[in-house]
């Protein structure tokens, strides 16, 4: 594996189609705040010692850091197994919801707790980026959808930790 070909010496990266752009498109930029999110579920994962949900929130993330560097092409499979992320999130901060009052917290009674914290925040930065990037793209729908559950997803775990 070649880990070093100084094809971006001069300012630009390679998308997944190939297309070269430069480091600070805003496809780069959205996939850059997306692997920060993804590093934070990684250490969520390692405070909390549980493996789910964290994987397979580190998957799906990696699913959209594809879809974003393939323009908004997606695999239908790959938007329906969003789609049903998306479905059980609701699910889950619905009934967290029912059995708690919206507060704001203050991120920090533990380590596990503020990583957590960490990654819901980085996460409605993912949000914001990919709505400045759909103004000038087209992107499946569904994408903006997950990215905003997901902030609100991790708050419910927050929630349910309280």
């Amino acid at each position: 594996m070649i880990i070093t070909t100084k094809t971006g010496d001069h300012r630009t990266t390679s998308l997944y189609t190939g297309e070269r752009v430069e480091k600070d498109d805003l496809r780069i930029e959205l996939n850059g705040e997306m692997d920060e999110l993804n590093a934070l579920l990684g250490l969520c994962k390692a405070q909390s010692g549980e493996r789910e949900p964290f994987e397979s929130l580190q998957r799906q993330l990696t699913d959209v850091m594809t879809i974003v560097a393939s323009n908004g092409k997606a695999a239908e499979d790959t938007l329906q197994a969003l789609q049903q992320s998306v479905d059980k999130m609701e699910a889950h901060i619905a009934e967290v919801g029912r059995h708690r009052h919206f507060t704001f917290l203050l991120p920090g009674r533990n380590v596990a707790d503020a990583t957590l914290h960490l990654a819901r925040a980085k996460a409605r930065t993912c949000e914001r980026r990919f709505v400045t990037l759909n103004r000038q793209m087209s992107f499946p729908e569904v994408i903006r959808i997950y990215l905003n559950r997901l902030s609100d997803y991790l708050f419910s775990l927050i929630l349910d930790k309280v």
